[in-house]
């Protein structure tokens, strides 16, 4: 589970929890006032009976004596109702029970304390006397021990019975609480989708260097990922923009150029028409050209769309290399440039020749046109058959290219500053690159320690085999 997720389930949760809370209070809050009130009720009636029963034992003992208390007592014993203690001014209890002198004091402590009432007596018999009578109810107790039962006050009998706390109180107090969770809650979720709403509303209308991700503060969930993505989307989006603006206009410059001398040469031609024969040699090669132009824009704008230019068949990958030197050596020649070869025998693989073809004759006429005049340029190919790993290094005698453009020549229509490059329409390497990429590999270039510039490029063509 994401971060996200944990934050609306706790968030949730603790919402749940703080209903519930006031819920439960309100029925606690219930349950402790049905209490109150039948602990004040039960006190009442115990005062009651203890009142009947101390009364009837001082009636006993007022007019039949201590003999017949002492039966009395004694039958009331074995009944369910509360125990009455006759005790004599020395302590001692009618029927010999044992008093605790704490049980004592506190009955006469309450003795001293009612004002009238039958709960607690003194009664003076004929002999003269004086017996202190209470009643203990086991049932009542103060703390551990059972205790004589404490005058009740009079206005405690007719007192109404106390009024119950409103149990609305704890119910709207849990459910505000659960209220602002939960606004709390829908604001944390609302805020990050409301900036993700006018990103892409800015994204829609071409602002796309609207960034999101700081507007999401500090917080560490999918919603902050998603920020992140869309900015590094957004990113991209601008940069194949820009891309295709330099493209556009790169390839709007390059046009120009044969159109304007083709517009001369025809000017030309119809001022001096005995110049026609060579007006129309220079028409054909800048046609020529835009011709090229146009087969490698289309070339490079397929590989770009992940249109591939061949199928996949049983290619030898030997016999392809070899018939590429051959093909680029009379180009070379003309610049007496002399190309030397190392190759592998036959190989048979699985993989689409005609880009591959591209690749390599692409890089390889670059670094024709870029090797000094009497130089050499050297192809290195190495297959591994084990690993399937085809590994092609072609270098030149040229001047090299600056540290900072060795990946900016794979772009379309680039100029070193510091180069002046051959007349050419400058989408060769870029094709090598797609093409490369579109075969699943990787090409690099890099500067020579002895001067010049070596480009290599890595395919694994997994399946492969080799030939007879």
């Amino acid at each position: 589970m994401g971060r996200l997720f944990w934050k609306f389930f706790f968030a949730s949760w603790l919402a749940m929890l703080a209903a519930g809370a006031g819920v439960g209070t309100a029925v606690w809050w219930s349950h402790q006032t049905l209490e109150q009130e039948r602990h004040a009720q039960k006190t009442l009636d115990l005062d009651h009976h203890a009142g009947l029963f101390v009364g009837a034992a001082a009636d006993v003992l007022q007019f039949g004596g201590e003999q017949a208390l002492s039966q009395y007592l004694q039958q009331a014993r074995h009944h369910p109702a509360p125990q009455v203690y006759a005790v004599d001014a020395r302590g001692t209890d009618i029927l010999q029970r044992a008093v605790e002198p704490q049980l004592l004091n506190q009955a006469r402590d309450w003795y001293l304390q009612q004002d009238d009432g039958d709960e607690i007596r003194k009664v003076r018999t004929v002999e003269g006397r004086e017996f202190l009578l209470f009643a203990v109810i086991p049932e009542f107790t103060r703390g551990r021990h059972s205790g004589p039962l404490p005058p009740i006050p009079p206005h405690w009998r007719d007192a109404p019975p106390p009024k119950r706390p409103s149990l609305w109180l704890p119910v709207i107090s849990g459910t505000f609480a659960s209220l602002c969770l939960s606004a709390a809650l829908a604001w944390y979720f609302a805020k990050p989708i409301r900036s993700l709403r006018k990103a892409f509303a800015d994204a829609a209308v071409g602002r796309l260097d609207t960034q999101v991700a700081e507007a999401m503060g500090n917080r560490h969930d999918e919603l902050t990922d998603l920020g992140q993505d869309f900015d590094h989307m957004a990113a991209q989006l601008d940069s194949l923009i820009s891309a295709q603006q330099r493209l556009l206009h790169d390839v709007s410059h390059e046009l120009r150029s044969p159109l304007a001398r083709m517009q001369a040469a025809i000017g030309l031609a119809q001022q001096q028409p005995h110049k026609i024969p060579e007006t129309l040699e220079r028409i054909e090669r800048e046609s020529q050209r835009i011709s090229d132009l146009v087969g490698e824009l289309l070339v490079l704008s397929r590989l770009e769309a992940g249109v591939s230019d061949g199928n996949m068949a049983d290619t030898d990958l030997g016999g392809l290399l070899a018939d590429i030197v051959e093909d680029v050596r009379f180009e070379a020649a003309q610049k007496q440039v002399e190309i030397t070869y190392r190759g592998f025998d036959e190989v048979i693989v699985e993989t689409s020749g005609e880009l591959l073809h591209r690749a390599v004759e692409n890089v390889l006429r670059n670094a024709v046109q870029h090797c000094k005049c009497g130089g050499e340029v050297t192809v290195n190919a190495g297959f591994d058959p084990a690993e399937g790993r085809l590994r092609i290094v072609i270098e030149d005698q040229g001047i090299g290219v600056p540290e900072a453009d060795l990946q900016a020549i794979f772009q379309p229509f680039f100029k070193s500053p510091n180069q002046k490059k051959p007349d050419s329409v400058g989408l060769g390497l870029s094709i090598a690159y797609r093409a490369v990429e579109a075969l699943g590999g990787n090409i690099r270039a890099r500067n020579r320690s002895q001067g010049g510039l070596a480009v290599e490029i890595e395919l694994r063509l997994l399946g492969a085999g080799a030939g007879g």
